[in-house]
């Protein structure tokens, strides 16, 4: 059904700020698109375009650049379509009340110099395919890379799914322009997508929620550190954080790679104490989300197909681990986040925050 309108409940509060600091690698200073201070949340999914089969999903512990024999993954059985993915978009309200009031869609690959990147394909469920043109975020465009360059490409769709009767559903999108086939160099190929979503709920604790995007290569010598202000958390009680990404490159076989928060190391534990999102290994080719029953970190998968290693792309959101406010205490107003790597190379292009 519809979902209603209501008056927003008016919030005057700073806006969060998301800096970069600046070193050859930052080759896309981060920006904001969404910045305000709502009763509400963040949703996010995504899957990737290329795979080891068509339509089979791929469950094995391979990295990206030792596959030699890349092809696109393409689900939907439409003719004019040379490659698809999609995955399912559940809102977890308890009222018929909320409402879509951002929806940024991303799609990242590596491709050969001459194909397009900005052009694809995007279904909402129950419609039909939707032609959709993007806004370039990067292109690597290195003569010395073999062809096998690096992109990133945004479109606001907002007005799309807010306009839906219902945006629960599958999403697909097809036609991202990608390298398949041998590798043309060390690092790999890949490609996908992610949705990211933030629904005003007037039962949901307000928050601050901010997204940015850029790019920024992360290496073994190349780190980057995020400072955040701009808010304030709630005066009492526990303190509760979601972040959401998205990345290309992360490989599952090569660890290193690290996420931290106030210079501590992030992981993600799911319900049954299984680590999906290892400390030394965080961007590890897999899609994850938040399971709103059990308010833990889980695999994505509701996906077609539904992959638990996505070959070098990672999207997901992860609620930030907060024992007795130790990485963010009441009435904080400052944060700082740290990508680093000690071997895997990873590209870093989305980032989400909702504190509360």
């Amino acid at each position: 059904m519809k979902k209603p309108t209501y008056f927003k409940i008016a919030v005057i509060a700073p806006l969060l700020f998301w800096c970069l600091q600046f070193n050859a690698q930052n080759l896309v200073p981060f920006s904001p698109r969404y910045d305000d201070a709502i009763k509400g949340d963040i949703l996010l999914i995504g899957n990737s375009n290329v795979g080891l089969h068509p339509t089979n999903p791929y469950n094995g512990n391979g990295t990206n650049d030792g596959i030699n024999a890349a092809v696109y993954v393409d689900i939907d059985g439409d003719p004019s379509t040379f490659n698809s993915s999609s995955a399912d978009l559940d809102v977890p309200s308890d009222t018929e009340c909320y409402q879509i009031v951002y929806a940024g869609l991303y799609w990242s690959a590596v491709v050969n110099g001459s194909d397009p990147m900005s052009q694809i394909k995007f279904k909402i469920p129950g419609g039909t395919y939707q032609d959709i043109t993007g806004t370039q975020i990067y292109y690597q465009n290195a003569s010395n890379n073999n062809n096998s360059n690096t992109y990133v490409y945004y479109h606001d769709v907002t007005s799309i799914l807010s306009a839906m009767p219902d945006p629960e559903g599958t999403y697909t999108v097809a036609n991202i322009s990608s390298l398949v086939g041998p590798k043309p160099n060390s690092e790999g190929l890949s490609a996908g997508w992610s949705l990211f979503i933030v629904y005003e709920d007037p039962l949901l604790p307000s928050k601050y929620i901010t997204s940015f995007d850029g790019f920024t290569k992360i290496t073994s010598v190349i780190n980057e550190t995020f400072p955040i202000s701009g808010f304030t958390t709630i005066p009492v009680g526990p303190v509760r954080a979601n972040f959401a990404f998205s990345t290309i490159e992360g490989d599952r076989n090569y660890t290193g790679d690290y996420l931290r928060l106030n210079g501590t190391t992030i992981s993600a534990t799911n319900n049954a104490g299984t680590v999906i999102r290892p400390g030394n290994n965080f961007f590890n080719s897999s899609v994850s989300y938040i399971d709103p029953v059990t308010n833990t970190p889980e695999l994505f998968t509701t996906r077609n197909p539904s992959s638990s290693n996505t070959l070098g792309f990672d999207a997901g959101i992860i609620n930030i681990p907060n024992p007795g406010n130790s990485l963010i205490a009441n009435g904080a107003s400052t944060a700082t986040i740290s990508l680093g790597s000690n071997l895997d190379i990873y590209y870093y292009y989305f980032s989400a925050f909702a504190i509360e």
